[in-house]
């Protein structure tokens, strides 16, 4: 495996009102095309061959809508981009949409499980970050990775990738800050954040 570089999707209207979108989605807001822009802008700085990299991208929307602000940003077209359903976010089941307060209100017993630990307890309906990370684990056993790869994606997704990628205990990712601002660089079991020039 060479080098990877794991983006998350510019902030979001939901993201911006805590409310878990899971497979749900919600528009990138001015902030959120910046950060994307702005992420753009560092990648082409950092890969070999911005025009030619082999870019992954989750298909639900505030990915597919950052990934074309990338792509501008690298001067390629959107349509050389792989999308996989593998690289897509935890399923939030019927928390989806739902702020804390909100989930807790309709059912406290299964968002108590799932606050306590949330990396086998899963929403409702939904899925754990236990399942997540086998699904990264599986995604990348089962993909040819070149010298550079750029993968486009999600916080509780990123955060899992990057254990399975490195080797760690995914438990200890799940307070892994998952920027949408900045650029996680995998490079021989080991990742480090690139900051961008994004400012508000």
């Amino acid at each position: 495996m060479g080098i990877i570089y794991l983006l998350r999707h510019g902030e979001t209207a939901w993201n911006r009102a805590g409310r878990m979108q899971g497979r749900k989605d919600s528009p990138l807001t001015q902030r959120g095309v910046g950060q994307a822009r702005a992420m753009g802008r560092l990648l082409a700085t950092l890969v070999m061959e911005p025009g030619t990299v082999p870019i992954w991208c989750s298909p639900l929307g505030r990915a597919r809508q950052s990934c074309s602000l990338i792509c501008d940003a690298l001067g390629r077209p959107p349509e050389t981009v792989r999308f996989d359903d593998r690289l897509i976010e935890i399923d939030d089941g019927n928390f989806a949409g739902m702020t804390a307060t909100e989930a807790a209100l309709i059912d406290r017993s299964a968002w108590e499980r799932r606050r306590r630990d949330p990396f086998r307890n899963a929403a409702p309906g939904g899925e754990s970050c236990c399942d997540v990370f086998e699904r990264s684990s599986a995604w990348l056993a089962a993909v040819d990775l070149g010298d550079e790869t750029v993968v486009i994606a999600h916080g509780v997704f990123n955060r899992m990738f990057v254990a399975a990628a490195c080797g760690l205990n995914p438990e200890a990712l799940l307070g892994f800050p998952a920027p949408q601002d900045a650029i996680i660089r995998i490079s021989a079991g080991s990742y480090s954040l690139v900051e961008t020039d994004y400012t508000d």
